[in-house]
């Protein structure tokens, strides 16, 4: 067998992939973007999770609903919770995990769309949920972080240090942080429930947390998005740049993308902290998510609008990269 022909061929294929690579972060760099919006739920749109071309987003009208993101069409819709959806996961697979201002969360088979247990313990909405292979992490506005085993629903652990609700948490490894309106951002032990640190700094309430094992960031009521180190607790840096509440955060190598209360997207370096772009004009109200991967940012808001904003303009390799 003649192998030299496609051996050859090699360093070409990936000066192309290079060269693709460069025109996307280029686009991200100088802000250069399509845009699409729709409206698919009834009322506000609280959360939203994407992956490839599959766009999950959940509602004050107290539904979940899947779309194609292709042509914007719904695929299902699952219901079950008494009142707003205000949070959700799944893993594509196996498992969906919604938290609702009914005070409960429902874990469901992603593939039947069936729910397969409730899991009570929470006497306040279930504000945030975050699951891996083995445990769901659920906080609520009753003050509290606790943690579930996914395939039994039984609790295991539940953390009381927060003196106000707990509007975020985000896990990574055997560590979950939280973030609360008492203003401090807290690490845990997913395995004992211990306190590890505290993150303290912020003069606001805080909305968001994000966690990738190294870098914790946390985005508050008083307009500021602050970057941690997780292992030491000290704070990095400050981003400032929106005049209302920071409610949503999510980053990657590269950026940092925000949502806020004055109704924009901003999207940071996120080595040096520099504001890029302020994407705006879209949303009319208060923006609740927003999810990135390397070639978009959808968000969602109150407007009940969610928005599609695409960066892979010239990118003939885009889905490559996603």
């Amino acid at each position: 067998m003649d192998v030299s022909e496609p051996v050859a061929a090699l360093p070409q294929i990936w000066k192309t992939v290079y060269r693709q690579r460069l025109i996307l972060l280029k686009n991200w760099r100088d802000g250069d973007y399509t845009v699409r919006s729709f409206t698919g739920h009834s009322d506000a749109v609280y959360c939203i999770q994407f992956d490839n071309n599959v766009l999950a987003s959940g509602s004050r009208d107290k539904t979940l609903k899947f779309w194609d993101m292709n042509d914007v069409r719904c695929t299902r819709i699952l219901t079950g919770h008494r009142g707003s959806v205000l949070c959700m996961q799944h893993d594509a697979a196996n498992y969906i995990v919604t938290g609702s201002s009914d005070s409960t969360a429902i874990v469901w088979d992603y593939v039947t769309g069936r729910p397969l247990r409730w899991l009570n313990g929470h006497s306040l909405p279930v504000l945030d949920i975050r699951f891996d292979s083995r445990r769901i992490v659920t906080c609520s506005k009753d003050c509290t972080v606790k943690i579930w085993e996914l395939e039994s629903g039984a609790l295991l652990h539940s953390m009381d240090g927060h003196q106000a609700a707990v509007n975020a948490v985000h896990m990574h490894g055997s560590l979950v942080v939280s973030a609360s309106g008492d203003c401090v951002v807290k690490m845990w032990n997913l395995n004992t429930g211990a306190l590890v640190r505290n993150f303290v700094g912020h003069t606001r309430g805080l909305a968001c947390v994000q966690f990738d094992g190294d870098t914790v960031l946390s985005g508050s009521n008083d307009f500021t998005i602050k970057v941690w180190d997780a292992h030491t607790g000290v704070c990095l840096n400050t981003l400032e740049g929106h005049t209302n509440l920071v409610r949503t955060l999510c980053f990657d190598e590269q950026m940092i993308v925000s949502g806020s209360y004055d109704n924009t997207i901003k999207v940071w370096d996120r080595k040096t902290g520099a504001l890029l772009h302020t994407l705006a004009g879209v949303h009319s109200s208060w923006v609740f998510h927003v999810q990135m991967d390397s070639s978009r940012i959808v968000s969602s808001a109150q407007d009940k609008k969610i928005a599609i904003w695409e960066f892979g303009r010239g990118c003939q390799l885009v889905n490559e990269f996603i």
